[in-house]
Order: structure tokens, then C-alpha cells, then sequence
């Protein structure tokens, strides 16, 4: 597959402000000569991967799926920002990807490149988490840059955008290439995803691919049903916790949980009176059966006025939100938010509730029941509440009915992916559940909650035959324009 960077290169260059001076010739002077003139492929996978927080902990992803809402400034709340930047993830990311599996290719450096792991690990790895990158950005675009978007020889500065069903294609086909290709015996070094562990990068891959067989579901259900069994019989992530990915923040300021940096200087992101009204559902008179969600001291702080849980009220003015005081409502959980807490990518419990949509969906054998329960469980598990199941599960609104096994299935894997912002999005866009209402005071035309957002305007200015050309074909270029899977 062919593909080409150079476009975004150019961007990047402009972002920094590279001036004449930094183009001139001058000899000698400006040469370090004690830094390496080669890429480390060890460093530029450390980079890449230092780059994946980014795509789950943005706050959009958090705030389209009503998770949080913002106590002062709710303009995101309300859908104002239409355009969102991809650039630096090809510029960044994924072209330090495709130099390791160039550099690990390359007759003339393959060799050298061995000291950081095999070349065919090297390569394996820098393609699956390229195929990451590619499938959360198609999920939020649509249509993308892809089979020409990385490729300097052919100097492409004007790449063609790809029809997101060619770059799930394209990305499926890497994902089951890369994991079969993956040797267990020769760790890569500079991972500080999985420490080496090529088993876990396997699974990694197969965990994706299991997600990726999930958003085609309403629109090739007979692909989507034989890619999601292969991914589980190929082996995902394992059903104890002992798996789950997530990146490792660290008790230090380069390195440190987004969410607390931006406490640091903002106290404004609440859990919402969405999802707090969920956790805290009552029945029976306005009585709870059992208990609340166990989760919610996890995930929100208690008021300061009365030490409850009470969400902010989602997708209202600026001005409404000012005269709400911020302490009758609940911030983000200081847990969630400490300088070290970890970034979750896929967790046990995001299988679990996957795999009993599967079940119900014919797509393979198992009991949906068991597989929700076992979800909720592992769901509570890794945030510390196991102790609080049993109670938890005879809520009249928890307990299983098959009748609304598809709404009870979602509704628990959007709760247990709190924070995992813009892949819960994606859920509720493909299915519906669970049932969000849009915001009161929402900014953008067509009021409703977004499901794709614009691209940025370099493709405008610098690309714009083909971007024209994507346009027509997607029908739009807004926050309302459905993605391919998205029916």
C-alpha cells in the first residue's frame, strides 16, 4: 500500500514558524556533534506511543458522550467547535511508525535496527499501533488520508481521501497480518506499552479488530459477524482485569494524567446529571431497590454542600451554568484525576459487554446473561468496588431482562467506559444506547448531537481539489454528516 506524509510534514513545518534562517546553509555550525544523525527506532516508538493518551483522554470525546459537562465554560458542552485538527497525528505519530518499518525494511539498516528487537517485530508492532491511530481518527472524520498518506518517495502533497469502508478494509488486513507475523520470543525495546510483551501486542491487535467488527454491525453485518469471531478465536485481551490496556501516566509533570494538569488550572469539568442520574437511578416510589452504582464515589467527587453525588446539568448557556455554584455539583473524581492515573484504551469489561452483543447478535456461542453480568463485575473490579456486586445487580434497572438485552448490554459498557470519551461516541452513534438528549443550548446548526467532526482547513487551502472531491461524496463537511458505519 502506498502512501505518503509529505503534505503533513509541510504542515508541521509551518506550525513551528520555520523561517529562511532554519533553511539557509551554513556548514558545520549548527551540528551537535555528539547527537545521532540516525532514527533510534526505539525512540520513535516510545514517541509514538506517548501519543496515545491524547486520543483518549480529550475532553470532546468525554463531553459528546455526557459524561462531564463544564461548570463555567460549556461551549464544548454545546457543540460550538466544528473543525478539529488531524495533522499532527500523521506528522507525529504515524510517521515515526512508518520510518521504524522502513528502517526495519531497508536492506542498508535493517541490520543496525536489530538491536532494538527483531525486524519483524519492529515492523508488526509499528503497523498495529499505526492501525490504531488510523481507525480513531476515520472514526471521528470519516473518510481520511490513508492509501496514499504516508509514503515520501512518491512526494504525494495532495493525498486522496479514502473511503472509510477501504481504510477499515485496510486496516483489518494489516491488523490480522501484523499479529500473525508477531514472534513472542524477541520483545522490541523502547515500549512502554506492554514492556516487550509481543503476546500482549497480539491481543492488542485482536482486541482492535474485535471493536473494529462491532462498528460495522448495522452496515455489513456478515463481515462484521466473521471478523469479530476470528478476533476472539486470534485471542483478545484476557476476561480478569490482569490485561487491560491503558497508558501509565507518571507522578511527574511531563508525564502526567491530562485530567490533573487541567485541574491544576481549571476547576470546571463535573460528571454530568446524565450519567450521575444513571448511577443513581431510583425505582419503586423514588427509592432505590439496593444501592447506587458503586462506582460513583470512584468517578465523582462528593458537593461540598451536602457531600452527595449530583451531576452538572449537561449542554446548558454560559450564563445558566454561572448561576449554578460549583459547590452544589460533582467534579470528576480525585481518583480518576490523580498525576498517575492510568489512560484505560480496552478493558476486560469492554470485552465482556462486547462479546455478549455478539451472543445476542448470532455472532457467536455464549450465554448474553453471564457475559453482562461477568462485564458489570469486572467493570467494578478494576475501580475497587467488587464488594458492592451483589447489591448493585438487584437494581430492578441492572438485573437482566432479555426483552432489553441490547439497551442493558450498552448502557453498562457506556458506564464502564468512563472517560474513554470518543469510543463510547462512537458506540452510542452506531447503536443509539444509551438514550442522550442533546444540549438544551447547543451552538452548532442542527442542534442534535454531533457525529463526525469537520476537517481542518490545511485540507481546505492545501488540498482542495480532494477535499471537494470527499465532500461530495460524504454529502458534507459538518458535525452532522454520518460516517460510513453509522446508518
Amino acid at each position: 500500500m502506498k502512501k505518503s506524509i509529505s503534505k503533513y510534514i509541510f504542515i508541521g513545518l509551518l506550525a513551528v514558524g520555520v523561517t529562511s534562517c532554519d533553511l539557509g546553509d551554513f556548514g558545520d555550525t549548527n551540528v551537535n556533534p555528539n547527537q545521532t544523525t540516525k532514527p533510534i527506532t526505539s525512540s520513535l516508538l516510545t514517541n509514538s506511543l506517548n501519543s496515545l493518551k491524547g486520543t483518549i483522554d480529550d475532553p470532546t470525546g468525554s463531553l459528546y458522550s455526557q459524561f462531564l459537562a463544564n461548570s463555567q465554560y460549556t461551549s464544548a458542552d454545546n457543540y460550538q467547535t466544528i473543525i478539529f485538527n488531524y495533522g499532527g497525528t500523521y506528522s507525529g505519530p504515524l510517521m515515526d511508525l512508518e520510518q521504524i518499518i522502513q528502517i526495519n525494511t531497508n536492506e542498508e539498516t535493517k541490520d543496525e535496527a536489530s538491536v532494538n528487537g527483531s525486524n519483524a517485530n519492529q515492523i508488526a508492532v509499528a503497523q498495529i499501533l499505526q492501525s490504531y491511530f488510523f481507525q480513531t481518527m476515520t472514526d471521528r472524520w470519516g473518510d481520511i488520508p490513508y492509501s496514499q498518506a504516508l509514503d515520501i518517495a512518491e512526494d504525494i502533497r495532495q493525498p486522496q481521501f479514502d473511503p472509510q469502508s477501504d481504510v477499515y478494509a485496510g486496516v483489518l488486513s494489516t491488523l490480522k497480518t501484523a499479529q500473525a507475523n508477531l514472534s513472542t520470543t524477541a520483545p522490541v525495546q523502547g515500549d512502554i506499552l506492554f514492556g516487550g510483551d509481543m503476546m500482549m501486542w497480539k491481543k492488542f491487535a485482536n482486541t482492535l479488530r474485535m471493536v473494529m467488527a462491532l462498528r460495522m454491525s448495522e452496515v455489513d453485518p456478515t463481515t462484521a459477524a466473521a471478523e469479530f469471531s476470528s478476533a476472539i478465536a486470534d485471542g483478545v485481551i484476557a476476561l480478569d482485569n490482569s490485561e487491560n490496556v491503558y497508558y501509565a501516566n507518571l507522578p511527574e509533570a511531563a508525564f502526567q494524567n491530562a485530567w490533573y494538569a487541567r485541574f491544576l488550572t481549571r476547576r470546571d469539568y463535573c460528571v454530568s446529571n446524565t450519567l450521575m442520574d444513571r448511577m443513581q437511578t431510583v425505582a419503586n416510589g423514588g427509592v432505590l431497590d439496593k444501592s447506587m452504582d458503586p462506582r460513583v464515589p470512584v468517578y465523582a467527587d462528593p458537593t461540598e454542600n451536602r457531600g452527595d453525588y449530583v451531576g452538572m446539568t449537561y449542554g446548558i448557556s454560559e450564563a445558566r451554568a454561572g448561576a449554578i455554584s460549583n459547590s452544589d455539583v460533582s467534579f470528576l473524581g480525585e481518583t480518576l484525576r490523580a498525576q498517575d492515573a492510568p489512560n484505560y484504551i480496552y478493558t476486560s469489561a469492554q470485552v465482556l459487554f462486547s462479546m455478549a452483543e455478539a451472543v445476542e447478535r448470532g455472532w457467536i456461542s455464549g450465554d448474553a446473561e453471564d457475559l453482562y453480568y461477568q462485564g458489570i463485575e469486572a467493570s467494578l473490579d478494576q475501580y475497587g468496588v467488587a464488594a458492592g456486586y451483589d447489591d448493585y445487580i438487584a437494581n430492578s434497572w441492572v438485573k437482566f431482562d432479555s426483552s432489553k438485552a441490547m439497551e442493558q448490554i450498552l448502557t453498562q459498557k457506556w458506564i464502564a467506559n468512563f472517560l474513554n470519551g470518543y469510543e463510547s461516541w462512537s458506540e452510542w452513534r452506531r447503536t443509539g444506547f444509551p438514550t442522550l438528549t442533546p444540549a438544551e443550548d447547543a451552538l452548532n446548526t442542527s442542534g442534535e448531537i454531533p457525529v463526525r467532526q469537520a476537517y481542518p482547513l490545511f485540507e481546505v487551502n492545501l488540498n482542495s481539489t480532494n477535499y471537494d472531491a470527499v465532500v461530495a461524496r460524504q454529502g458534507a463537511d459538518d458535525l452532522d454528516t454520518h460516517v460510513w458505519w453509522d446508518k
